[in-house]
């Protein structure tokens, strides 16, 4: 699993949230990353994308950062990304809010830089689909609903979910997919407070499926991408945010970061679900449709 890296203190009233709990009460549940922000907040410990480049201003505004909601600082708070895919929904990583509840978490949109003073906005709802077990790493995709609406603007904008034709088209053009994040910018090493974003090919599932890569552990429902030789790669703290294919002039959702082994190794892409597999349950669990298989928090 892709994970995290960074931290900060208490507490002050999000839109829309709860008032947040202390921060070593937080200990007692929630995914690893987001536990692992916490311990190294309270103790001082400051922590993106491997081989990547610092984004401009606008340049992904669907990028968001998913933080601790009673750390302040948004560069300390985060811990994982996501996608804003309308106008009160995230799309994320089943893997970054396993075991959270929703007023434990808030967002960060509209800015390319994590700073103290970045707009904070609280969730509503959680929304994991009850498929996902950290054991097997599938359907590790989760639905935030926001607790108030993100108003479009030069840096806010959400992006559309990849359908099976248009992933199809954009694979068979082998035009490069853009991986975006706050995460490590080395296997171990500390996150970035400017956004970064990466370009590689996707990678076809039976290349993924060697036995030198990932030897058959790769299902209909993921998506490889990377240098097969290594140097770029999505890392720790990029969790939960997008791998976007371009259809045309436009953006499509391919992917969410999920997991992989290590940062940028040789054989070893980063494994994405893939959106295309998931467009349906996204649509029937923001439509509020009995074909939502979730657990809801």
């Amino acid at each position: 699993m892709k994970k995290l890296l960074s931290i900060a203190a208490l507490l002050p009233l999000l839109a829309g949230a709860q008032q947040p709990k202390p921060l070593a009460n937080l200990l007692t549940k929630g995914s690893p990353e987001f536990k692992q922000a916490i311990r190294k907040y309270l103790a001082r410990d400051t922590p993106s994308v491997v081989g990547g480049q610092a984004a401009a201003a606008g340049q992904f505004p669907w990028q968001v950062s998913l933080g601790v909601a009673a750390i302040p600082d948004a560069y300390a708070a985060h811990f994982c990304g996501g996608s804003l895919i309308a106008e009160q929904w995230v799309l994320t990583a089943a893997h970054c809010v396993v075991g959270n509840e929703a007023a434990d978490l808030s967002i960060v949109a509209g800015t390319h830089v994590l700073n103290s003073d970045a707009k904070r906005v609280g969730v509503q709802q959680i929304l994991m689909h009850a498929d996902y077990t950290s054991a097997d790493k599938g359907h590790d995709i989760a639905l935030l609903r926001l607790a108030q609406p993100l108003k479009p603007g030069a840096e806010i904008k959400r992006i559309a979910l990849a359908g099976k034709q248009e992933e199809a088209a954009i694979l068979a053009a082998q035009t490069p997919a853009t991986v975006t994040g706050w995460g490590a910018t080395s296997m171990g090493g500390q996150g970035s407070r400017v956004l970064n974003y990466a370009r590689f090919p996707f990678v076809p599932t039976p290349r993924c499926n060697r036995p030198e890569a990932y030897n058959g552990a790769i299902t209909d429902d993921m998506l490889c991408a990377g240098n097969e030789s290594g140097g770029t790669d999505s890392c720790q703290g990029d969790s939960g945010g997008p791998l976007v294919g371009q259809a045309g002039k436009d953006e499509r959702l391919m992917g969410i970061v999920s997991w992989g082994e290590g940062c940028a190794l040789p054989d070893k892409v980063g494994i994405y679900t893939r959106v295309s597999y998931y467009r349906d349950w996204v649509q029937a669990c923001q439509n509020g449709s009995a074909a939502c298989k979730a657990i809801v928090r």
